[in-house]
C-alpha cells in the first residue's frame, strides 16, 4: 500500500508538532476536518511511519542542566564502515539529548545537555576523546533554542 501525503495531512503535522497532546476532537478544528476522518489521517501517518512518536519537550535548564552544547565529531578512517554502530552507544549516555550523522568535514553532532561545565568537559573526556574510533571534535554551548514545526 503506497501512502500518499495531502494538505490535510500537512495541516495535521504542523498541528501536531506544535502540541502533540492535542485531542482529536481539538486538532480536527483546527485542520478543518470531521473527528473520524482526522483520527484516520492520524492512524495513516502513524502506519506509514511518518509520525514517529510522541514525547515532551523538556526545558533541560528547569531539569537541571545548565549547560547545552553541540560537539561536532570526526569518525577516524579505520572506523568510516562503523559509524551507524557508533551512534547508538552515544544515544545511551546520560545527558545526550539528540545524535546527528552527518556529511562533511565532521560525522556525527552530539546534543548534550549538562549540569555544569565540568560535566561536560567530563562527558568530551570520556565518550569522545577517549573512543578509539572518534577524532577531532568541537563543542559549540547552546545559548538559545528554537523548535520548529514540521516540514513545509
Amino acid at each position: 500500500m503506497t501512502f500518499t501525503m495531502t494538505d490535510a495531512d500537512r495541516r495535521i503535522l504542523r498541528e501536531l508538532s506544535q502540541d502533540g497532546r492535542l485531542s482529536n476532537k481539538e486538532l480536527a478544528v483546527r485542520v478543518g476536518l470531521a473527528p473520524s476522518t482526522c483520527h484516520g489521517r492520524v492512524r495513516m501517518l502513524e502506519d506509514a511511519g511518518v509520525i514517529r512518536g510522541y514525547r515532551a519537550v523538556v526545558d533541560a535548564q528547569a531539569a537541571g542542566a545548565a549547560i547545552s552544547a553541540l560537539i561536532s565529531v570526526a569518525v577516524l578512517n579505520h572506523a568510516r564502515s562503523q559509524v551507524t554502530e557508533i551512534v547508538p552507544l552515544l544515544q545511551g549516555v546520560p545527558g545526550v539529548q539528540q545524535v546527528f550523522l552527518l556529511g562533511g568535514d565532521r560525522d556525527i553532532v552530539v546534543h548534550v545537555a549538562m549540569a555544569d561545565v565540568p560535566s561536560l568537559r567530563e562527558f568530551i573526556r570520556a565518550h569522545i576523546g577517549s573512543h578509539p574510533d572518534l577524532g577531532q571534535s568541537q563543542t559549540q554551548l547552546i545559548f538559545e533554542h528554537a523548535i520548529g514545526g514540521a516540514p513545509a
